[in-house]
C-alpha cells in the first residue's frame, strides 16, 4: 500500500478537527435536569429612517439656481407648504437664483448671497445655462462638473445639508414652434440634442449625490414624462412655453416632485368619529373632542387640526391637477363611520363643504381641494400672501443680484474692485435690507394665519331634494 506524504495527514487531520469544533457550536449544550432554555434574544431591528428632512424650529432653507428658481415659482410653492405644515416651526427661506446663471456664478456669488444667510439646508438648481445650448462638448461639461463639485465643496465646510437636483427639461418642440413664430428668440442657440446634453449633466448630479451622501431630486423626468403623456391627447401642449422656464404649472410639478422625492408630501387629516354600540366615540381623542350627537344620525364634534392642507394661486391649478398634489401630498379627510343609510351634509364652521351617503363619509369625505372649506380657504389666503411677498420683494432682490453679477464682470475686466465693492455696501446692501424688511412684514402676516383655530365639525342629513316639476299637460286642440 501507498502510504500518503505526512504534511497532507496532518491537514486532514487539522480540517476534520475544526469542522467537529463549528459542529459543536452549533449544536445545543445539554440541558441539566430542571434547567430552563435560555430565552432567545430579538435579533435588533434597525431604527427606522427619519421621514422627510426632519425640519427643526429655526432651520435656514436657501434655494440656489438659476433664471428658474429666480423666477420665485417653484420656490413659493414650497415655501406656501412649509408655512402650513410646519406653522410651529420658525423656517426661514432664501431665494438664491439669479438669471443667466452657471455654477462658476453661483461661486462668485457664494459669501455675500449664500454663507452669509447662514443656511441649514440648501438645494441646488444649476446647468440650463452651463450647457450654452448646443451639443454635448467634453470641455463645457468639464467646466459645469468642476464648478459644482467646488460649490459643493463650499456648501459642506459651511455644514448645510444639501439637496442636488437634476437640470429641467428643454423642450425642442415649444422651441422650434416659438422660434418659428419669433425667429429672434433663437438668437445664438444652436440646442440640438440639448434636452439629451440635459438628461446627462442630471445623471452626473445624481451621482455626485450619491457619492457625497446628500438627497437627490430627479426634475427632468417628471416633467418629460408628463409632457409625453399629455401630448397623446394634446400634441401642442407644454409646460415650458420658451423650451427653458417652466410655467407656474410647469414650476408646480417641480415643487411636487421636490417635497414628494424628500419624504414631505403626505395628509393633514385623517380622523373623525364611530358609532361604537349606539355611543359616538372619537377616533383619536387627542384631537377629536366634544363629540355630541344622535348616534347613527347626526353629530358635531371639535378638531384640533394642527395643520392646513397645501394650497397654491390660481396660476398653478392645472399642475396641481396634474401631479394629484392634492389626493397624494396634502389629503384632509373627515370621517364618521356608523351612520344610518342616507345622505349626509358635512359642515366645518356652520359652512356647507359637501354631501356624502353613509358609505362615502364612513371612508373618507376629503376635502383639501374644496374652496368652500375653510381650511382651504384660509391656505389661499396664505398662498396669496406669499406670492405678494415673493412678488414685491423677493424677486426684486434677486434683481440687485443680477446687477450684482453684470458689475462684477465689468470690474474685473477694468481691474475695479474697489469700485465694486463701494456699490456693494452703499448700494446693493442698504436696498438688499429694505427689500428683506418688506418680505418679513408680509411673513409675519403669514405665521399669524397660520396657527390654526379649532374647527367646528357636523354631520347631518342632507335635505332631501325639491322634486322635479312636471310639464303641464297640453290641452287637446
Amino acid at each position: 500500500m501507498q502510504l500518503r506524504p505526512i504534511h497532507l495527514i496532518l491537514c486532514a487531520a487539522m480540517t476534520f478537527a475544526l469542522a467537529s469544533a463549528q459542529e459543536a457550536k452549533k449544536a445545543p449544550a445539554p440541558k441539566s435536569a430542571g434547567a430552563k432554555a435560555a430565552p432567545k434574544k430579538a435579533a435588533p431591528r434597525p431604527a427606522p429612517a427619519a421621514k422627510g428632512l426632519s425640519l427643526k424650529d429655526g432651520d435656514r432653507f436657501i434655494f440656489i439656481g438659476d433664471s428658474i428658481t429666480h423666477q420665485c415659482l417653484y420656490t413659493q410653492y414650497v415655501e406656501d407648504f412649509f408655512f402650513t405644515r410646519y406653522p410651529d416651526k420658525n423656517i426661514a427661506f432664501r431665494n438664491a437664483g439669479v438669471s443667466g446663471d452657471k455654477a462658476q456664478d453661483a461661486l462668485d456669488r457664494f459669501d455675500d448671497d449664500i454663507a452669509a444667510f447662514k443656511p441649514t439646508i440648501a438645494t441646488v438648481l444649476l446647468g440650463m445655462n452651463d450647457g450654452s445650448y448646443r451639443d454635448f462638448d467634453a470641455a463645457t461639461f468639464k467646466t459645469y462638473a468642476d464648478g459644482m463639485t467646488k460649490l459643493c465643496d463650499r456648501l459642506d465646510a459651511i455644514h448645510c445639508k444639501v439637496i442636488l437636483m437634476s437640470p429641467t427639461m428643454f423642450d425642442h418642440q415649444a422651441f422650434e414652434q416659438m422660434v418659428a413664430a419669433h425667429p429672434e428668440r433663437g438668437k445664438n442657440k444652436q440646442p440640438e440634442n440639448y434636452n439629451g446634453v440635459l438628461a446627462y449633466y442630471g445623471k452626473w448630479v445624481q451621482e455626485t449625490a450619491r457619492k457625497r451622501g446628500y438627497m437627490f431630486v430627479d426634475l427632468y423626468g417628471p416633467l418629460n414624462e408628463i409632457t409625453t403623456q399629455q401630448r397623446k391627447a394634446d400634441k401642442d401642449f407644454t409646460l415650458i412655453a420658451d423650451a427653458i422656464h417652466p410655467g407656474p404649472d410647469g414650476q408646480l410639478i417641480m415643487a411636487y416632485e421636490l417635497l414628494k422625492q424628500t419624504g414631505e408630501l403626505g395628509g393633514v387629516l385623517g380622523t373623525g368619529i364611530r358609532n361604537d354600540h349606539g355611543k359616538w366615540m372619537p377616533m383619536a381623542p387627542a384631537i377629536v373632542k366634544d363629540v355630541t350627537g344622535d348616534p347613527g344620525k347626526n353629530a358635531s364634534y371639535t378638531v384640533l387640526q394642527k395643520t392646513l392642507p397645501w394650497v397654491v394661486p390660481a396660476d398653478a391649478d392645472a399642475g396641481f391637477k396634474l401631479a394629484r398634489a392634492g389626493h397624494t401630498g396634502t389629503q384632509e379627510s373627515h370621517i364618521v363611520v356608523g351612520l344610518d343609510a342616507g345622505r349626509y351634509d358635512l359642515l366645518l364652521n356652520g359652512t356647507l363643504v359637501g354631501t356624502w351617503d353613509e358609505r362615502g363619509i364612513a371612508v373618507h369625505a376629503e376635502i383639501e381641494e374644496n374652496p368652500a372649506s375653510p381650511t382651504h380657504a384660509l391656505a389661499l389666503r396664505i398662498a396669496e400672501l406669499n406670492k405678494r411677498r415673493n412678488a414685491e420683494a423677493i424677486n426684486p432682490v434677486r434683481g440687485l443680484y443680477g446687477q450684482r453679477k453684470g458689475r462684477l464682470r465689468a470690474a474685473r475686466e477694468k481691474n475695479d474692485m474697489a469700485g465694486f465693492q463701494q456699490w456693494v455696501e452703499t448700494d446693493l446692501k442698504p436696498k438688499e435690507a429694505e427689500l428683506l424688511q418688506k418680505a418679513a412684514a408680509i411673513e409675519a402676516e403669514i405665521r399669524k394665519l397660520s396657527v390654526l383655530p379649532p374647527v367646528k365639525v357636523e354631520v347631518r342629513p342632507a335635505a332631501p331634494k325639491p322634486a322635479a316639476a312636471r310639464p303641464a299637460a297640453k290641452k287637446a286642440a
